[in-house]
């Protein structure tokens, strides 16, 4: 029998994790646990609905905003796209590409987040 899987996190590195957590509180309303110390790295559990992303400040290496291969970016559905746009224009949010209107007619826009990464946002359809 094929066991069965569900979706569990995200996970951001980061240099500072009070200052990713605060953008994903300012941008998408999050929530956040206490932050812990685990292997010598600070950790905090974000919540945007029911998405955890987890965020720590262990070792890495930089990276450029770009096309990847493997995990590219991970996306939003936002249930009022218009007042997801005028909330990352007041916060002067990074677009990295779009808005877009695809050929079903819902739209697009991915934001350069914390560490140059590719966060997609969909309008609900």
């Amino acid at each position: 029998k094929m066991p069965n899987y569900s979706f569990n996190h995200i996970h951001h590195e980061t240099k500072d994790v009070s200052n990713t957590v605060e953008w994903y509180r300012k941008v998408f309303n999050a929530t956040a646990d206490e932050p812990f110390v685990r292997g010598g790295a600070n950790w905090v559990f974000v919540y945007v609905g029911e998405v955890q992303i987890t965020v720590t400040d262990r070792d890495f290496s930089d990276m450029q905003l770009a096309r990847y291969q493997g995990f590219d970016h991970f996306a939003l559905i936002s249930d009022d796209f218009d007042a997801t746009l005028a909330h990352l224009n007041s916060l002067n949010v990074s677009i990295w590409m779009g808005p877009t209107a695809l050929e079903n007619g819902q739209r697009i826009v991915f934001i350069d987040g914390p560490d140059q990464i590719k966060i997609e946002i969909m309008e609900n359809v």
